[in-house]
């Protein structure tokens, strides 16, 4: 089954496409232009967005573009007149999986369109299921994602892996930042090389207070793999520019080799500052922001992924406990307190409000008296 998007501004084309899909299995929104259909994907993840060109307000070549923005992971399929053909070939080069002249059979195009789409999603979403696994055997943690801002993250880690483009991400502290960084690494053909985590003082030392060599140094054992830059707002002027000057080597640039060897840094930077804040205090110039900013990606507070806390509990009370153990219930109390409370924290502060409980609790159901003072205070 997939999740549908139909945007046409002629309703008996948008109703007839709906009802066929819907008799082949696949669950349908429909738009009547392509501002209901930004609308509609503001609150959803679609697997598949099917596009009329000529609409009112966004027409359907605008909207592919947002959707290749905003939700790489959606296919798109263009409905177009005849006349039309010329601009939809264009399309294709956007990003659009197909197109269809209109007038069509509905019923025709969802067994020859739409079903080889939905056979290929399939076999993706079980690599991904695979490749998920992976990542979270190799970070020691998952990315739990069931609300879309999660979903639409974790579908561009999954086409920025396999990349090569400096990452910036941002967030507030404990959002998750360094763990989406060791997604992209652990997804792309670097993961088998070193992933390097320098922090900002640390690093501010060593590229002005250390010997020449020991930048390079750095730089060298992250040869091959991924270099995550955290926390580096504050460096002073000679740590950006010598910090510059390393990034600016010729054997840090990023390449492959014939043999799809990973050669050069990759690097991903972590900022609790947002894209329009700039990412330097006081840049000594806007080269070093570039460098390091290529493609940006923010990782949601948990205030804004309110439906991933319930599996966000279940996983980590799974991790926090013993193997071989029963995990323990959760009264409806302690769930009220737990869905009421804002978590400034994020899910580091989760983790540790579920370390206290568990350490009260002794393996009794977890209730609101093994909570935090603050996470019951809401409570009437």
């Amino acid at each position: 089954m997939l999740e549908v998007l139909v945007a046409d501004d002629d309703e008996n084309v948008r109703d007839s496409v709906a009802t066929a899909l819907a008799s082949a299995g696949h669950r349908v929104t429909k738009a009547s232009d392509g501002v209901q259909a930004v609308d509609a994907m503001a609150s959803r993840v679609f697997d598949l967005a099917i596009c009329d060109v000529q609409m009112p307000r966004l027409g359907g070549l605008a909207l592919l573009r947002r959707i290749r923005r905003d939700a790489p992971g959606t296919a798109v399929v263009i409905m177009t007149a005849f006349g039309e053909i010329p601009d939809v070939v264009g399309s294709m080069r956007d990003g659009a999986v197909d197109f269809v002249t209109k007038p069509f059979d509905p019923d025709e195009f969802t067994r020859t369109v739409v079903e080889p789409i939905a056979e290929h999603r399939a076999l993706r979403k079980a690599f991904d299921r695979a490749r998920a696994a992976q990542v979270a055997r190799a970070t020691g943690a998952k990315l739990v994602a069931e609300s879309p801002a999660m979903r639409a993250l974790i579908e561009r880690v999954q086409v920025l892996a396999n990349t090569d483009a400096a990452v910036l991400i941002s967030g507030e502290r404990g959002t998750g930042k360094e763990l989406v960084a060791r997604a992209i690494h652990a997804q792309g053909p670097r993961h088998d090389g070193p992933l390097v985590l320098a922090d900002g003082t640390s690093l501010g030392k060593v590229l002005v207070d250390g010997s020449r060599d020991a930048g390079e140094e750095l730089f060298r054992n992250a040869m091959g793999g991924t270099m995550v830059l955290d926390g580096i707002e504050g460096l002073s002027m000679d740590a950006q520019l010598r910090l510059l000057q390393l990034i600016d080597a010729p054997g840090a640039v990023p390449r492959r080799t014939r043999r799809w060897l990973p050669l050069g840094v990759r690097l991903v930077t972590l900022t609790r500052k947002g894209p329009s804040e700039g990412l330097m205090s006081n840049a000594l110039v806007d080269t070093l922001h570039y460098r390091l900013s290529g493609v940006h990606l923010h990782v949601p507070t948990l205030r804004e992924r309110g439906v991933d806390l319930c599996p966000l509990i279940v996983d980590l009370v799974d991790e926090l406990e013993p193997p071989g153990t029963t995990r323990p219930d959760i009264t409806a109390d302690a769930w009220k307190a737990l869905s009421s409370y804002p978590f400034p924290g994020n899910v580091r502060e989760l983790r540790w409000v579920l370390e206290h409980a568990l350490a009260l609790s002794q393996g009794d159901p977890i209730d609101v008296r093994h909570l935090p003072p603050e996470v019951v205070a809401g409570l009437s």
